[in-house]
């Protein structure tokens, strides 16, 4: 799939992150150092040509308070279609919570994207890929995107030609930005 040059950012370490717990379409705050992956965020796109870029923000409030801090002053196109992936009945679980209430299934999710992906009532992996196709056909330019783990690993997949496989190996660093261009990506920090 073709896009345009993208800037790629996920959003800062939310106590959930931090307890392991599931957020999906459900909301924590941002820790101190969620803060402060955001004004590293903020840092790296100070050394770089982004002005006039549009800046796409997910909905959800962890996203948007790493784009103000990541961006300060820009106007965020906010975009339901960036929403992290949902999670039904696993959202706000701990890994000990979902292995007592599914052993079977939770023993069975070998990766985090196997695991958000299985999550019983959720959206599964095939959602978000339609929601994101939606989105990145509509650009018609560079731009800036703040949104989640699950929602830019498969952004990226797309733009790279990974296969669903692949997508298990990527990384979803939080205080970086991904620079994404011609199927190329590069980790900025």
């Amino acid at each position: 799939m073709k896009a345009p040059p993208l800037l790629l950012l996920r959003h800062g370490e939310t106590e959930w992150n931090h307890a392991g717990r599931i957020q999906g379409s459900l909301d924590s705050p941002l820790t101190p150092r969620g803060l402060e992956q955001a004004g590293e965020q903020r840092a790296i796109l100070a050394r770089l040509p982004i002005a006039g870029l549009p800046l796409y923000v997910s909905p959800l409030p962890r996203a948007r308070l790493t784009a103000g801090i990541a961006l300060p002053g820009h106007a965020q196109s906010v975009d339901p279609r960036l929403t992290e992936i949902a999670c039904g009945a696993w959202e706000g679980l701990t890994p000990a919570e979902r292995a007592a209430g599914w052993p079977e299934l939770a023993a069975e999710c070998d990766s985090d994207l196997a695991l958000y992906d299985k999550a019983p009532g959720g959206e599964g992996l095939v959602g978000v890929e339609a929601r994101v196709r939606d989105f990145l056909s509509g650009l018609d330019g560079p731009a800036v995107v703040v949104a989640h783990k699950v929602v830019l690993i498969v952004m990226r997949g797309l733009l790279r030609g990974l296969d669903r496989d692949a997508l298990h190996g990527l990384a979803a660093p939080q205080g970086v930005v991904i620079r994404l261009e011609d199927g190329q990506e590069t980790i900025l920090r």
